[in-house]
């Protein structure tokens, strides 16, 4: 319900300013407002009342809204006021650069309220970047796809079509935008173009998340392991092989992926002694240990960990835990890591009575649950932490609104290239497009509002990006005509523009279709099946 009403705050706020902007500059213009609508009204809609020449209300259908202006055909299809003779207060008795004014005063909107987030965060809580110095200080570690298609662990991306990136947030994207990808291996240079079809490949598999930070490996414990097990045990922090010691999580999952039934000594450490266990390692998962059969966890300090989910219907839901909680004890024992806390879950018998100790909000309460049948209690954690890569660059009123509109202006760029790769079909891109329904099921279980507007600041440029498309229906098909008209000194005529919204609006229907489709079908599959 959270994430539910985050995308329907996000959406009234993007919509309401966007069509405020057409709304302001038609009055300006003195046009004739018919309807100013939040949302669809397809059939009925769910307030309206009327004020002055104005009728205001919200739709049922939350993908959109519009403003109806006198003498134009628009969302609503309405072309009987176009058979009479146009009127003084109507759209298309206006001169053309008035009317292409109203067209685009949804975007600038969109643009200027884009800045003003921008400048407010960036001159209050700071800029946030993600050191692409920090997070790669060590070289990157990629996922199976990305080593397939030529990046290496250790490696360290200089350049992306000779232009180095500080943030490390797009880097993942701008390497699939561009062509040509510089690399620091080892102390050399070297480059990778990428084809289609492995961007393809990586956008498909493991997206933006195909690179990231070298861990390092004494913070994760082998969490569940299948059953060819040998003699690796449950807790385990897996520290070498061959009495050579790894730095990394990513050296142990190599010698997982690429080894295939050759029997190693690997170095663990269990109850905190340091063994030498034989083992098999098989890639296949058929005859030994495999990515398949081993799942690490990150360990996390009990200090700095806090209920982060809480699945639906489950013991930790019916006991009266909470988001956000701190774990203090499980049946009286102090447990002071997340390793610890599943130590302890692991010693109570399925079914069995559970007592937990929680902190909230500075105070203590024990609460009484128990575990399911599968042992398990249906809570995951979350690091409060904030990342030791990120950087908070607070700035002054004066460097932040130039700071603003660069971002802004970067961020619609970042839209351009993914439209582009979107068109680009090898790449499976469009396969990727979601709609508000996939978009919420993405947004945090906690309401944030720093998240939320920066949020809306990104969901801001992109709208004014999609309806700057010259799409007949989007405010960029009606700009378009309108812009070739003043070239020309012709007008369409009301018959043709017509026809051309007609077609307009079955596209984006159609698209529109096609994503919610896509999405609520995604959803029930991962519920039900």
């Amino acid at each position: 319900m959270i994430q539910l009403g985050q995308i329907l705050f996000i959406l009234s706020v993007l919509v309401i300013l966007h069509e405020l902007g057409h709304y302001v500059a038609a009055k300006i213009f003195k046009v004739r407002v018919e309807k100013f609508y939040l949302f669809m009204d397809a059939g009925f809609s769910l307030v309206k009342k009327k004020i002055g020449e104005t009728e205001w209300g919200i739709g049922w259908l939350p993908i959109g809204g519009y403003v109806k202006l006198s003498g134009m055909i628009d969302e609503s299809m309405d072309t009987e006021q176009m058979k009479m003779p146009a009127q003084p207060w109507e759209f298309r008795a206006k001169p053309a650069w008035q009317r292409l004014i109203i067209m685009l005063g949804g975007i600038i909107v969109n643009i200027l309220l884009a800045v003003l987030i921008y400048a407010w965060t960036f001159s209050t809580s700071g800029q946030k970047i993600v050191s692409v110095d920090k997070i790669q200080e060590n070289g990157l570690a990629f996922g199976e796809v990305g080593n397939k298609v030529g990046f290496l662990s250790g490696d360290k991306i200089l350049a992306v079509d000779g232009v180095k990136y500080n943030d490390f947030k797009f880097l993942s994207m701008e390497v699939l935008f561009g062509e040509k990808v510089e690399l620091d291996r080892n102390g050399n240079k070297v480059v990778l173009q990428l084809t289609d079809e492995e961007k393809g490949e990586i956008i498909k598999k493991e997206g933006k998340g195909f690179l990231g930070a070298r861990n390092s490996i004494q913070n994760y414990f082998i969490d569940s392991i299948g059953k060819n097990s040998n003699g690796i045990e449950r807790f385990d922090m897996i520290i070498g092989a061959n009495d050579k010691k790894f730095t990394y999580v990513d050296e142990f999952l190599y010698l997982l992926k690429n080894n295939k039934t050759d029997s190693i000594n690997l170095l663990v450490k269990r109850e905190n002694q340091e063994l030498s266990v034989k083992a098999k390692i098989d890639s296949t998962g058929k005859n030994g240990l495999s990515l398949s059969s081993i799942i690490l966890t990150q360990n996390i300090s009990i200090e700095d960990a806090v209920v982060g989910s809480i699945l639906k219907d489950s013991e930790a839901a019916k006991s009266g835990i909470e988001l956000n909680d701190k774990i203090l004890e499980i049946n009286n024992t102090k447990i002071k890591d997340y390793l610890d806390f599943k130590k302890q879950l692991s010693l109570i018998k399925p079914n069995g009575p559970l007592k937990l100790k929680v902190e909230r909000e500075n105070e203590s309460l024990v609460l009484n649950s128990k575990l399911n049948k599968d042992g398990k209690i249906g809570i995951g954690f979350k690091d409060t932490r904030e990342s030791e890569y990120l950087v908070r660059n607070k700035l002054s009123l004066g460097q932040a609104i130039p700071e603003a509109f660069r971002q802004t202006w970067n961020m619609f760029n970042y839209n351009i290239n993914s439209f582009k790769l979107i068109l680009r079909p090898k790449t499976g891109a469009y396969a990727q497009v979601q709609s508000p329904i996939g978009i919420a099921r993405r947004l945090p279980d906690e309401w944030n509002w720093e998240f939320i507007w920066e949020f809306i600041a990104l969901f801001s440029v992109g709208l004014a990006f999609m309806n700057l498309l010259p799409i007949p229906g989007l405010d960029g098909g009606h700009a378009l005509f309108t812009i070739a008209e003043m070239i020309t000194g012709r007008k369409l005529s009301e018959k043709a523009a017509g026809h051309v919204q007609t077609v307009g609006m079955i596209i984006l229907l159609s698209l529109m279709a096609l994503t919610f489709g896509k999405d609520i079908y995604q959803f029930v599959t991962e519920k039900f099946f």
